[in-house]
């Protein structure tokens, strides 16, 4: 046998096999155009040929293989999950419907206060909404009114209401609807004042008992009194322009059962320092224990005007005292209103001196005033 006739021989085999051959692609018999191997096209035709004839599985329509992917994600009758993540699952039709009037987390408008709040919690709104209608307690002729408005209505409007009268805490025990208060009021004008009178006047006593007590827990019992004197310049100004200005320590003891004294001071001078110097004065006040105490007053009293000196120099502060005199009316038993002036040095320091040094620091001035109880004058 020749080549040539091998070769035809061959083919003819080869050929024969690819008629048969389950894996040689041939032409879709539903001419979709796609060559497929013989195996697989049952395959084909069942699920993949785009021109094959299938069914929904939700409407149980007939639609090819192409027109089937259009139909999948629109068609009515496939369950889908609420848009609102309710949980909710339904056929595609009805979601719209779900959405707008069944839907547990749709947004719905309250009736009362036209608020939107998701369908679920408006329960829970509703029971604290503050335009709720709620009857008035004291069924008066308003029937409904809104939960916000319920306090102003019963504090100012509702004709039912039982009220106290207004001067209760004076003594009054008038109680009756707000028709009755007020037909009260008119009528009782004068047991009112006289009942307001009597609350002020207790209230008097209430006041001066606890000033009293206030001012016993915060006294200096020391004996010792560090007085500062700030914004010196604008008060040496008004000493200068009103005569007499005078300013007043805060009361201190000398103990705690002691002497009470203020020490008052002239900024401009009084008596023979007026205009020239700085007058400082200790004045004896009257207080709680002097019947238990030794009178006439007879301790050394002294008044430094610091020096504020801030270097590591000495200061240089001005000093002065003096030993009272137990035949000065001054130092003896003080009446209910005390010595307008007291005892002191009105030339304690002259303007002049008090530019010097460092007195007068910051627009301040600090003096000291020292009763030495140890050096006692013997009378």
């Amino acid at each position: 046998m020749s080549v040539s006739q091998e070769s035809r021989s061959g083919y003819t085999r080869i050929k024969g096999h690819l008629n048969t051959c389950k894996y040689d692609a041939v032409p879709c018999t539903n001419q979709c155009a796609a060559m497929i191997p013989r195996v697989l096209m049952e395959d084909h035709l069942f699920y993949t040929c785009p021109k094959r004839r299938t069914r929904c599985e939700f409407c149980n329509k007939e639609f090819t293989g192409e027109m089937l992917e259009g139909h999948v994600g629109s068609c009515q009758y496939e369950p889908v999950f609420c848009e609102n993540k309710c949980g909710f699952k339904i056929h595609r039709r009805f979601v719209t419907n779900h959405r707008m009037n069944e839907c547990a987390k749709r947004l719905v408008a309250c009736r009362y206060c036209q608020k939107e709040f998701v369908y679920d919690t408006l329960q829970n709104h509703t029971a604290k909404c503050p335009r709720y209608p709620l009857p008035c307690p004291n069924r008066c002729e308003q029937s409904k009114i809104p939960r916000e408005d319920m306090e102003s209505h019963l504090k100012e409007e509702c004709p039912s209401v039982s009220l106290n009268c207004m001067f209760r805490d004076m003594g009054c025990k008038f109680k009756g609807p707000r028709f009755a208060l007020e037909q009260h009021m008119e009528e009782s004008t004068n047991s009112h004042l006289i009942l307001t009178s009597d609350l002020v006047s207790r209230q008097q006593h209430q006041i001066s008992t606890l000033q009293n007590a206030l001012q016993n827990l915060t006294l200096n019992t020391s004996g010792v009194l560090i007085w500062k004197i700030a914004d010196y310049a604008q008060k040496m100004a008004e000493a200068k322009s009103k005569e007499g200005y005078e300013l007043c320590s805060a009361p201190f003891n000398t103990s705690q059962y002691g002497y009470k004294l203020m020490a008052t001071l002239f900024l401009n001078g009084n008596g023979a320092g007026e205009g020239s110097h700085m007058s400082v004065y200790i004045r004896i006040l009257p207080g709680e224990y002097d019947s238990l105490l030794t009178w006439p007053f007879s301790h050394t009293v002294s008044f430094t005007l610091y020096d504020q000196v801030v270097s590591q120099e000495k200061p240089c502060n001005i000093v002065e005292s003096f030993v009272p005199d137990p035949s000065w009316k001054n130092f003896q038993r003080p009446s209910k209103e005390p010595d307008s002036l007291g005892f002191g040095f009105p030339r304690f320091v002259s303007h002049e001196n008090l530019k010097k040094q460092s007195y007068i620091k910051d627009d301040t001035i600090f003096i000291k005033v020292q009763v030495d109880s140890s050096k006692i004058v013997t009378v």
